[in-house]
């Protein structure tokens, strides 16, 4: 019966030991300040301005929620684009930003990490500054 019990104890201290804590991260309107990065491509929010910067590749593998924006803005693909929107809001709810701005702009990330956050492509974005 000892035996038993410390097995017991034993594999309840091994199942806590084991299990995987799941981190969640908050989301917050400031994060934009600074800016995120994908490739050669920026989204900032500074104040009521949305601003997207960088290449604008039509073939990309993997397309982001801005390459969506610039194509449905017909922008010409293969060169520097510099974007910028008007009255950006930026809405959080946990780990989730929503923005929105002038010309039918909406968008949505969710924070995966301290610098990063991922688009509803599933593409990852990273600051350039840790806070």
């Amino acid at each position: 019966m000892k035996k038993i019990g410390l097995l017991l104890i034993g594999l309840i201290f091994l199942l806590v030991a084991c299990s995987e804590d799941v981190m969640t991260y908050e989301a917050k309107a400031s994060d934009f300040e600074g800016g995120f990065e994908h490739n050669s491509q920026m989204i900032i929010v500074n104040g009521e301005e949305l601003m997207i910067n960088g290449n604008y590749y039509s073939e990309e593998k993997q397309k982001t929620v801005l390459d969506k924006v610039l194509e449905a803005d017909n922008e010409f693909p293969a060169k520097h684009i510099e974007k910028i929107y008007k009255n950006a809001k930026i809405k959080t709810k946990k780990d989730r930003y929503y923005i929105t701005a002038d010309d039918g702009i909406s968008l949505e990330f969710q924070k995966i990490g301290d610098r990063i956050i991922v688009d509803e492509e599933g593409a990852e974005f990273y600051t350039m500054k840790y806070p």
